[in-house]
């Protein structure tokens, strides 16, 4: 049984309370999977640094059902579901849909990831913002590219 891969849109910030809906219609929906796709960044504050988590893609959940989805909306007018290919984020996430982060060095100018999910990725980064331990990469999405935010922490800068 295949799985088709649907995009949910929903109002940002909601992301939580769509998940909460669609589990409750997992069963009656065929529902596979449930994701809402989130990345590990440091943030420095009280004098020292914490690992936070945010969502990737704020206002999308991605679904994944055996059968043409039907999500009973009668309630709410701000969702649409559409079809989509599988998330290319899939292959960056661990199970549960979070993308750990990352670190790396500069050498002679170029991004060098030493251990995480963007380790042989690199032609993935676009900017890296050393300040805030992040890195912009573009991902595949609707047919075309979004710039999404990744936690890369850069240790070292070689000559």
């Amino acid at each position: 049984m295949i799985a088709i891969w649907y995009l949910l849109k929903c109002p940002k910030g909601n992301e939580k309370d769509c998940i909460e809906r669609c589990q409750k219609l997992a069963e009656a929906e065929s529902l596979q999977e449930i994701v809402c796709f989130q990345y590990q960044r440091m943030m420095r504050y009280g004098g020292r640094w914490h690992m936070e988590r945010r969502a990737l893609l704020p206002g999308h959940i991605f679904l994944s059902g055996a059968e043409k989805m039907v999500l009973k909306n009668r309630d709410r007018e701000d969702l649409s579901l559409s079809p989509c290919e599988i998330p290319y984020l899939k292959m960056l996430c661990s199970d549960d849909g979070l993308i750990d982060m990352s670190r790396g060095i500069i050498r002679n100018g170029t991004a060098v990831v030493t251990e995480g999910p963007l380790k042989g990725r690199e032609q993935l980064i676009k900017r890296i913002d050393r300040h805030k331990r992040t890195a912009k990469i573009n991902v595949p999405l609707e047919g075309k590219n979004v710039e999404v935010t990744v936690g890369l922490e850069i240790y070292r800068k070689e000559a």
